[in-house]
């Protein structure tokens, strides 16, 4: 055999491991970024499922507060009508529980206060509920409640970003 030939051979097999090389090298960048890709889609499922999960919970807890809250706007605490109690006591129950779900899923300090400060005024105004004594107070009462509602509603939308610029 002649040299000639031998140089070819070996220069078309350094060809073919070079081209090996070169095909490993870029399937394991693609793998690589496969992966990256994947990461990055599955941190955005995740926060995209946590942005759902608190959106619902909070939106069940304040139109449960807001029932609750439209409910004493028209009670009347002297003479208390125990069926309007009863049904102002069933709705503060819902928020309450609602309010659970809220507290397993918040992921800021300031929705967890509002949530709780909503949570201490439906308490507040349960136990003014037929007292005679607190009657004079039941205005104020009303507008505390519908101030904790909007603290809560301003802390959501904050967190969830919702009517921000940002969400735009």
């Amino acid at each position: 055999m002649s040299s000639e030939l031998w140089v070819g051979a070996i220069t078309g097999l350094g060809g073919a491991v070079i081209g090996g090389a070169i095909s490993l090298a870029v399937s394991r960048q693609q793998i690589k970024d496969a992966r990256s890709q994947r990461t990055e889609r599955a941190a955005r499922d995740a926060h995209r499922r946590s942005l759902d999960r608190r959106f619902g919970a909070y939106a069940d807890f304040y139109s449960r507060a807001r029932a609750f809250r439209n409910s004493i706007r028209s009670f009347r605490p002297h003479p208390a009508n125990p069926d309007a109690v009863i049904h102002i006591a069933v709705l503060a129950r819902r928020a309450h529980d609602a309010s659970a779900l809220v507290f397993l899923v918040v992921e800021s300090q300031e929705t967890a206060d509002a949530c709780r400060y909503v949570v201490v005024m439906m308490s507040k105004i349960q136990s003014a509920l037929g007292e005679s004594e607190q009657a004079s107070d039941w205005p104020a009462l009303n507008e505390e409640m519908r101030a904790a509602t909007r603290v809560f509603l301003a802390a959501a939308r904050q967190e969830l970003e919702v009517g921000s610029e940002r969400s735009a």
